[in-house]
């Protein structure tokens, strides 16, 4: 089936609202306490199989995606979420550390200013596009790499600094910035369903995301336990994979799992010997559990077939992805593999994006997925030009230096079309 052209749109899936794609409809569910009993889990992973293709996802911003629903399926699934106790989250999207309140390292809970910006935007419902959001980040777990109309940042006990679009920040009493916060959304809505805060005044330009870590491994809670977060591969897997998962907190004595940031869930309330036993049961599982995995490293969307616009298969690519780069993984660089030029699985930039277009897979450096252009590699070499490029990279790292420094005196996309293009005569000095 030919992809069809990666259009923009003004959405995304929603609880109540799901979207067509080329494995039939998405529909997204956050928790609206940002938590799930071992149980709740286990059961929407039966709903998913019961009621669509059996694949479950954990998106970037720690969402939860079923796919492949048909229309007659959709009532069913959402009947089932509500027997299962599962509130989703309808409405203006406001997201929080998924340990917030629990955790040592944080700043500030912002649990209470998310309640607060939560009440006061009520009455624009209806009146905000479905794509405005608001973070709220009281530190430890990294809300970083999520895009934001409105960011709340705590940067001391009851001060936040306040990002509105791409403006500049400011640093508010608590109180004040809920009020600046809310006032930046009325002005969003004032300007229409279409509207988004680069709309406003002052708070256009590039956007400044950083590059955010997933929340791996073992972490220590205020109450003495441990939570434990971990991933399936590329965020994806069946519901098979979903209810283990589920058994194995059970078994663990888990308290909770929390979808978070970068395709992760994470498990609260461990002991420490439970946390390693649930750890080793999650590795048995195929999950990356540590951020020396290579697949951490890499964000991949659905791809073909089940996407409609894509152009390969990115999540099939991505452990072969993985294996070539491994030795170039060193935690300062991020692989994007997009099948198409929308790049949904990481919007921001990343260090090398690997992007589907027509003819072939196009190479972007500290770039978004949109901005793809020729020349490409076929599709059927990306196999053999990824192994070749990922060789070439190596032999030119000098020691001691970075991915991340070495891609900047390189020229990959010129490596990727074929040619030995340099970024500067210090590559001279530096050949294979």
């Amino acid at each position: 089936m030919t992809p069809i052209p990666p259009t923009r749109r003004g959405a995304c899936p929603a609880f109540l609202a799901p979207m067509e794609t080329g494995d039939g409809l998405i529909l997204r569910l956050v928790p609206a306490d940002g938590r799930l009993a071992p149980a709740q889990l286990r059961g929407l992973a039966d709903a998913a199989r019961r009621f669509g293709n059996g694949m479950m996802e954990v998106t970037a911003r720690g969402s939860l995606q079923v796919r492949g629903l048909a229309p007659e399926t959709v009532g069913p699934l959402q009947v089932a979420v509500a027997a299962l106790g599962i509130t989703p989250r309808i409405g203006l999207a406001v997201d929080v550390s998924p340990l917030g309140g629990l955790d040592p390292s944080e700043v500030s809970d912002g649990h209470p200013l998310a309640a607060a910006i939560l009440a006061g935007a009520e009455h624009l419902a209806g009146q905000l596009g479905p794509k405005v959001s608001v973070v709220v980040e009281g530190g430890g777990v990294s809300l970083a790499g999520q895009k934001a109309d409105v960011r709340l940042v705590a940067t001391g006990p009851g001060q936040w600094a306040l990002t509105v679009g791409n403006g500049p920040a400011r640093v508010l009493p608590e109180a004040e910035a809920a009020a600046e916060a809310l006032a930046a959304l009325s002005a969003i809505a004032a300007l229409g369903r279409a509207a988004r805060a680069t709309d406003l005044p002052g708070c256009g330009g590039r956007a400044r995301l950083a590059e955010a870590v997933p929340p791996l491994g073992l972490m220590p809670l205020v109450d003495g336990t441990l939570a434990f977060g971990f991933g399936l591969p590329f965020g994806a897997g069946d519901a098979g994979q979903f209810a283990a998962i589920a058994d194995a907190a059970e078994a663990a004595g888990a308290r909770d799992l929390r979808p978070a940031p970068e395709r992760t869930l994470i498990a609260t309330g461990l002991s420490e010997g439970a946390a390693d036993t649930f750890a080793a049961r999650l590795a048995a599982l195929g999950c990356v559990t540590a951020p020396g995995d290579p697949r951490a490293s890499i964000a991949a969307c659905a791809g073909a077939p089940a996407c409609a616009s894509a152009h390969f298969p990115a999540r099939a690519l991505g452990p072969l992805l993985a294996e070539a780069f491994a030795p170039l993984l060193d935690g300062t660089v991020s692989l994007h593999l997009s099948a198409c030029t929308k790049g949904c699985a990481h919007p921001a930039p990343a260090t090398l994006a690997f992007v589907g277009m027509d003819g072939g897979v196009a190479l972007v450096h500290d770039g978004p997925a949109s901005g793809a252009a020729r020349p490409v590699r076929p599709e059927a070499d990306f196999p053999a030009a990824v192994a070749s490029l990922a060789a070439t990279l190596a032999a030119r790292r000098a020691p001691g230096e970075t991915t991340r420094a070495l891609l900047a005196r390189l020229d990959p996309a010129g490596l990727w079309a074929g040619a030995a293009t340099k970024r500067n005569d210090d590559v001279t000095s530096r050949a294979e």
